[in-house]
């Protein structure tokens, strides 16, 4: 049945060579652009993925391909008549041909259902007015980390223009945090979605972010701004902790505070009664006596007043209160009437430096608290070495445009290893228990809101936590003097 039949086509030519070469250039050139095209499609279907209908695509390679076979046969057969393989190559083609026409009338309503170009662009505006409408932030990037897309709120955040659409990501953001960088990568290379929260150092920006890949194989980022619910935590967990170590503090003075308030309750007691019997017998009595025993009691009961009143100063929040003139060298003697008991009890005599200052504008509670957390910090760090040497001293100087309030102790001083972490917040050295190791980091926080600082230092060879606070221009007053006093 295959064997060759009859002539081949060269007869019907008379073998004329032009003739004859006409036909297989032109056979063979027909069957090369057959074989080439299918190639061409298979490339188109392998880059895109994304492009409906790839069946119909194998669809027509396999009919081009069979075409070019026929012509490819149409050059054998001119000197070999081997037409059964021929025509059994050509119904092949015939059924292959028909299958595609079948194929392309079916899918032929879903083919005209694709949109036009500019119903493209018009669902593309549509999308772009919703992403410049919406609340959240978006950036796109393809998959070389390229932006390909940034919405209004997202410039605006970020402080930049359409320009950097194009750049690569992390040359247009360089200092982007390792973490979040980790975060996308992880994104573009699982497929995986990821919700985290970064923060941009440059522009002081929290964002909570929602990374997806696209089909495209990039990410697109949606991402809001939350740095003010941060601040505001943040405060909240500031102010938690001041009442946790306020409460800690008032804890430590409790004792020594009811001994200091029941000494003045004692005399003018004493006093009063001392007076109820004379007046009760009918004696007459000198008014040199009643003025004494007057002066006698109104002078316990200021030193009373004056413990109740920092007393009260130091167990009030003070985080909102507004900023008055205040006078640090008053400051520091109400600081030291609430601990005085607690050191002389303790054997640790504590001493106010004399020093001329101006009043500076403050929150008079937040310093306060300062104050008190450096000197129990003093106190602690000598009864806690059992050292031979126990003193503390506290005073204010003048420094250029600023107030520095010096707490120096004779204690052992500060490990190398400790001191750059002293002022982190819950890092301590004491003992379990003995606190919590937020009383420093909540007093730098505080100066520093204040335009201050706190810092540990050395006077003499001595430990000593320096509290620097600015003279506002136009703002100090007359200067006090803290009279020098030996309290303990």
């Amino acid at each position: 049945m295959f064997k060759s039949v009859g002539l081949p086509h060269g007869f019907c030519f008379l073998w004329n060579p032009q003739l004859l070469w006409l036909h297989v250039v032109s056979d063979s050139l027909i069957a090369l652009a057959y074989f080439l095209i299918p190639l061409a499609l298979i490339r188109i279907v392998s880059k895109r993925k994304d492009i409906p209908f790839n069946g119909i695509f194998f669809c027509f390679a396999t009919f081009i391909v069979a075409c070019g076979i026929t012509h490819l046969m149409e050059v054998i057969t001119l000197w070999h008549p081997i037409y059964w393989i021929s025509g059994g190559l050509k119904a092949l083609t015939a059924v292959v041909s028909l299958a595609t026409f079948v194929l392309l009338l079916k899918l032929t309503p879903a083919i005209l259902a694709i949109p036009h170009e500019r119903d493209l662009a018009r669902a593309n505006e549509e999308l772009n007015s919703v992403l410049e409408s919406t609340t959240m932030c978006v950036l796109a990037m393809d998959p070389e980390w390229k932006i390909t897309y940034l919405n209004g709120n997202a410039r605006r955040l970020l402080a930049v223009d359409k320009q950097v659409s194009g750049k690569v990501l992390w040359d247009a953001f360089p200092a982007q945090e390792q973490a979040t960088r980790e975060r996308l990568e992880k994104v573009m290379a699982t497929r995986n979605p990821e919700e985290y929260e970064a923060y941009y150092e440059p522009l002081d920006l929290s964002t909570s972010v929602h990374a997806h890949p696209t089909e495209s194989g990039g990410v697109t980022v949606f991402f809001n701004d939350v740095s003010e619910q941060k601040r505001l935590q943040r405060q909240l967990e500031v102010e938690r902790a001041l009442r946790e170590q306020r409460i800690e503090s008032l804890a430590q003075m409790a004792g020594g505070i009811a001994h200091e308030i029941s000494n003045p309750l004692g005399i003018i007691h004493a006093r009063a009664n001392d007076l109820a019997e004379v007046a009760h017998e009918g004696e007459s009595v000198p008014s040199e006596v009643v003025i004494a025993a007057c002066a006698s009691m109104l002078k316990t009961s200021q030193r009373a007043m004056s413990i109740l009143r920092g007393l009260r100063m130091f167990a009030r929040e003070g985080t909102h209160d507004p900023m008055f003139m205040t006078s640090i060298p008053e400051l520091i003697e109400q600081t030291v009437e609430l601990v005085s008991a607690r050191y002389r009890t303790h054997g640790v005599l504590l001493s106010i430096v004399p020093g001329v200052v101006p009043k500076i504008r403050c929150r008079e509670v937040q310093i306060g608290q300062i104050l008190l957390n450096m000197l129990n910090n003093s106190f602690d760090a000598i009864d806690g070495a059992g050292s031979t040497e126990r003193w503390v001293t506290i005073g204010a100087a003048q420094a250029g445009e600023c107030i520095q309030v010096d707490v120096v102790d004779s204690g052992p001083g500060v490990a190398p290893e400790h001191r750059q972490h002293l002022m982190e917040p819950f890092y301590t050295t004491k003992p379990l228990g003995a606190g919590m190791g937020v009383g420093l980091s909540l007093s730098r926080v505080i100066a520093h809101d204040h335009g201050g600082t706190l810092e540990l230092t050395d006077v003499d060879g001595h430990t000593c936590f320096r509290l620097t606070l600015p003279v506002h221009a136009g703002e100090s007053e007359a200067g006090v003097q803290a009279q020098p006093e030996g309290v303990a």
